[in-house]
């Protein structure tokens, strides 16, 4: 990663400045004869690049804070003509003859606030030492500046400027063309060969979660990390760049190594910073290709999942991070320097905000920058996504926080995160609309702003929402699932699709050796205890223990009669008359089944009956007799009226209608049990939250389809609003964390 982007040292000069946080600040106006405050000796101004715009612009170097100040043309007038001045109204003359550009005092006094915010004068000016003071005082608050750095901190370690110049002719060969070519071959020789392994490759994954591969893993990322710094610090000493330091970033607590390159804001080539960009990318995607072809050639060890480790982290890391452009890494600079725009972030948010004031309320305050028409668009839209990622990127943060440490401490973190990091800026803006609210007010867009929001209120409150959905399956009035009794062998399907049987008549058999197995050692048994009965008279020990053999005989008797039982059961009939609606294809005599598999479906009588479930939260806002729909998934079928016939007063405990579960791709969330599975029973789908099952029954009789009909219930029930609802929602959120 690289440092922040310079400041800019705006506003612009003659530009009006009653727009963003200049709103309700006197300004600074110098009287002519007044004398110019001294600047600082060891400051430079250069010239660099071209803005946007294709205009010049210059740079204000301060060496002591290593910091950099971009500066409009207008500004480098005042700035290059400051020391022969003398005074304001001097150093008005002298721009106007040596620029021909007439400035006024107020502009003058524009260009004094802002050197005096960024420290860059000898010393302040009257009144200023207060305001000093208290920017001091703020800066050595250690609760703002644990707050601020609570995201973000970084720590220098080293200064690598000599060991970067001393190295540099010994690793200058790895930024040749040449090289980058070889390093291209490399890499699709590398892609074509790991292609051929692909099994072998992802299977080294797993690897990575044990001791021995995380510890290899924390290395090579580490190594890597370390290569890629190097990357930008080469590429920036090759243009003549200073590398002041190097060191480690944390963000939430996550090192991240850095370096500082920030000397690339005096080159004048944009193309030049994108080289020092993208330096850092372009190492570990180098270093990638060549892993992947070392990987193809290295045997199983330690060493392979090493090179693996390096091959997908060059590449993830590197495409799926460094190039995010909402995060201050590599991606992020590399946009800004292919837009033209330093500062892109808080320029972009400030356009976004201009924006969004103009949307509802149009005070009318000019932009404060003006952007061409594409220019505007793309930062207005960068600035939005920005600003939905780091509304994400916080809650995640403040969740993980929350769920991760002890429970006080927990809340007291979420409530600084939401606080400090999405309210205060929330806040910050509604009091720049307070400080505009004489504008506001006076605008026709404010009352068009106002009305609709007030609808929206209305609309949140008021109890419109009445129906009620549940994912639900229609079956016909009377059916039945088939499924093995005990797991074994298909003997032999009596029936197919579309036949019509009687009740008593076959549908399929099942053979299951175990049971044939049992039943011979229990017919061994039992002939045994017979013979010991028998042979009574002539044994002492055995009369002794009549009792005991005969209780031992009804007892293997019983069992056996049970094993005779469960093989009589593999023999499945028909319990009703009706048509065989669906034969599982998937079963064929000689396969073998579980519990689990069903085989056939059958149906008879008229009419349909609906099953599904609705959530905990709408059970009680359904009544006895609600009418309603059945939508159907399939389009080809019409929606039907039905009518509700009953609701379960308890929440289910499992969901037994299979297709409805997540598991198979239905809407209900549920935990499916392994366990049950394991042992060779129907598995069980556990809802993750509170369902209630509902049964509804088709009006439409002549809606009878021969197989289950999945869908959706539309139910009428009591209306609430959005607002009851979210507000619903809330309180079962509070009331679950409550306890610790």
């Amino acid at each position: 990663m690289k440092i922040p982007q310079p400041q800019i040292g705006q506003p612009q000069i003659g530009q009006s400045q009653t727009s963003q946080s200049q709103v309700g600040q006197p300004q600074m106006i110098q009287p002519r004869d007044a004398p110019l405050p001294a600047l600082r000796e060891d400051l430079q101004i250069m010239r660099v690049g071209a803005s946007y715009s294709g205009a010049p612009t210059w740079v204000v170097f301060d060496p002591i804070r290593n910091r950099f100040f971009r500066i409009t043309y207008e500004m480098f007038q005042v700035l290059s003509s400051w020391r022969i001045g003398g005074t304001v109204g001097n150093l008005l003359k002298i721009i106007d003859s040596r620029f021909g550009n007439r400035l006024t005092v107020e502009d003058i006094g524009t260009v004094v606030r802002m050197l005096e915010h960024n420290l860059l004068l000898v010393q302040p000016t009257r009144g200023a030492w207060r305001a000093l003071h208290q920017k001091a005082q703020q800066r050595h608050s250690w609760f703002m500046r644990l707050i601020h750095n609570y995201l973000f901190f970084k720590i220098p370690l080293v200064r690598p400027e000599r060991f970067i110049r001393n190295s540099w002719p010994h690793v200058a060969f790895l930024f040749s063309k040449a090289f980058w070519f070889i390093s291209a071959i490399v890499g699709l020789a590398g892609l074509y060969l790991v292609s051929r392994q692909w099994d072998a490759f992802v299977g080294t994954f797993p690897f990575v979660f044990s001791w021995e591969g995380a510890t290899i893993s924390i290395l090579s990322v580490v190594f890597i990390k370390c290569l890629h710094e190097l990357g930008h610090a080469y590429v920036a000493h090759r243009f003549g760049c200073r590398i002041p330091t190097m060191g480690v970033a944390f963000m939430v607590m996550v090192p991240l190594l850095y370096t500082d390159v920030s000397d690339a804001w005096k080159l004048k080539s944009r193309w030049q910073r994108l080289r020092i960009d993208s330096a850092g990318m372009l190492v570990e995607l180098t270093v990638a290709a060549y892993a992947l072809l070392a990987w193809a050639f290295v045997p199983d060890g330690p060493l392979r999942s090493a090179i693996f480790v390096l091959a997908a982290t060059g590449v993830v890391l590197s495409l799926l991070v460094n190039l995010n452009p909402f995060m201050r890494f590599d991606g992020y600079y590399i946009l800004a320097d292919l837009l033209g725009v330093e500062n892109l972030q808080p320029r972009g948010f400030r356009h976004m905000r201009w924006r969004l004031r103009e949307l509802l309320f149009r005070p009318g305050y000019p932009a404060p920058e003006a952007f061409p028409p594409r220019l505007d668009v793309i930062l207005t839209l960068y600035a939005i996504a920005t600003a939905i990622y780091r509304i994400t990127l916080y809650l995640g943060i403040a969740l993980l926080v929350y769920h991760f440490t002890i429970k006080l401490i927990g809340i007291l973190l979420f409530i600084v995160e939401i606080g400090f990091f999405i309210l205060r800026p929330v806040i910050m803006e509604v009091k720049e609309w307070w400080a505009m609210r004489s504008d506001i007010v006076r605008s026709r867009r404010t009352y068009v702003t106002a009305s609709i929001l007030l609808v929206l209120l209305v609309l949140a409150f008021l109890p419109i929402s009445t129906r009620i959905s549940a994912p639900a399956v229609i079956y016909p009035q009377q059916f039945a699932r088939f499924y093995p009794r005990e797991p074994g062998r298909v003997e032999k399907i009596e029936v197919t699709a579309g036949q019509k049987v009687k009740t008593g008549d076959m549908l399929f058999v099942i053979d299951a050796p175990e049971i044939g197995e049992e039943i011979g050692i229990v017919d061994v048994e039992i002939e045994l205890a017979r013979l010991r009965l028998a042979r009574i008279v002539a044994n002492a020990e055995d009369l002794a223990q009549r009792s005991s053999i005969a209780s031992e005989l009804n007892g293997l008797l019983a069992r056996r009669q049970g094993l005779e039982e469960r093989r009589a059961a593999l023999v499945v009939t028909a319990p009703f008359d009706g048509t065989i609606t669906d034969v599982n294809p998937e079963v064929l005599p000689g396969q073998w089944v579980g519990r689990g598999e069903q085989v056939v479906f059958l149906s008879a009588g008229a009419g349909s009956i609906a099953r599904g479930y609705v959530a905990g939260n709408d059970s009680t806002r359904l009544a006895a007799n609600a009418s309603g729909w059945f939508i159907p998934d399939d389009l080809s079928l019409s929606k039907s009226p039905v009518t509700l016939l009953a609701i379960a007063e308890t929440g289910a405990q499992e969901i037994d209608v299979p297709q409805l579960t997540s598991h198979y791709h239905g809407a209900i969330a549920v935990h499916p049990s392994a366990a049950s599975a394991a042992a060779g029973k129907r598995q069980r789908f556990v809802p993750i939250t509170a369902q209630y099952a509902v049964m509804a029954r088709v009006a439409n009789e002549t809606f009878a389809p021969g197989r289950s009909v999945q869908g959706v219930l539309l139910l009428d029930g009591d209306g609430v609003s959005l607002a009851a609802r979210a507000w619903r929602r809330v309180l079962m959120v509070l009331f679950r964390e409550a306890g610790f």
